[in-house]
């Protein structure tokens, strides 16, 4: 079940990914951007966020909010173009972020990650069953 999930998630990002739409000057509105961050790291500076994160981070954000995630990465699912690491963070919140040459803003900040390296990453949130997942458009 857990895999299937994965699998799920892993697919729609590829295709989220290369369906978007390019924006257009009379888009609608892009949601205030939200930074979620775990400041329990010691080899990382601490960092200051944006805006006040909502107690259970992950279940209350909307669709294609800009956050920005810094935990420990327990798990990775190789896909067609990148892949997808599952991040979690000190309080126990998990992200699955999609790590992709294309949604990249710069592709030469694309790298491989390995199960146990902290990671920061940044982009928008979209929701499949119970997992928010990020489209990666950073990292750090």
């Amino acid at each position: 079940m857990k895999n299937r999930s994965i699998a799920m998630a892993c697919i729609a990002a590829l295709a989220f990914a290369c369906n978007e739409k390019k924006e257009t000057e009379n888009a609608e509105e892009i949601p205030a951007a939200q930074e979620v961050v775990d400041n329990t790291a010691t080899d990382v500076d601490s960092i200051t966020p944006e805006a006040e994160a909502p107690s259970d981070k992950s279940a209350e954000l909307a669709e294609g909010t800009q956050i920005t995630v810094k935990g420990e990465i327990t798990e990775i699912n190789n896909g067609k173009d990148g892949y997808t690491a599952k991040i979690k963070m000190a309080d126990g919140t998990v992200y699955f972020a999609t790590i992709s040459i294309p949604n990249l803003k710069d592709p030469k900040q694309y790298r491989k990650f390995n199960v146990g390296d902290v990671i920061k990453v940044k982009g928008k949130t979209f929701k499949i069953e119970e997992d928010t997942l990020i489209k990666v458009e950073e990292l750090n």
